[in-house]
């Protein structure tokens, strides 16, 4: 079964490039979880700008698995990363925590 994968660009201009890396990394979660996940959705949205910062990227993922939903939201702007101004570096570490909490969640389902 192929997972599928809907991008949303929210409150900012589509990029390809960041389509494209949003593309690597659900393929990489696919091939770790693909078997037992039905879709992910991933969102992305800069809705914070000031003069003196940069935007915070947001990012929220929704991996659709077998008994669940594992829904990541990353930088909430609750504690602001401000790392998360560079959309590579907000995309990477939404992914790392939506893998976490899926090797979680399959655990969990193991025991």
């Amino acid at each position: 079964m192929t997972m599928s994968v809907q991008i949303t660009f929210r409150d900012i201009d589509h990029s390809d490039a960041v389509d494209d890396r949003i593309r690597e990394h659900a393929e990489r979660l696919g091939k770790k979880f693909g078997e037992r996940a039905t879709s992910l959705h991933v969102t992305l949205s800069a809705p914070h700008h000031s003069a003196n910062k940069g935007r915070l990227y947001q990012f929220t993922l929704e991996f659709v698995v077998p008994k669940g939903e594992i829904v990541v939201r990353q930088g909430d702007g609750h504690g602001a990363d401000h790392s998360h101004e560079d959309v590579y570096i907000a995309l990477r570490d939404a992914f790392k925590s939506l893998e976490r909490r899926t090797r979680d969640h399959f655990d969990k389902l193991s025991t």
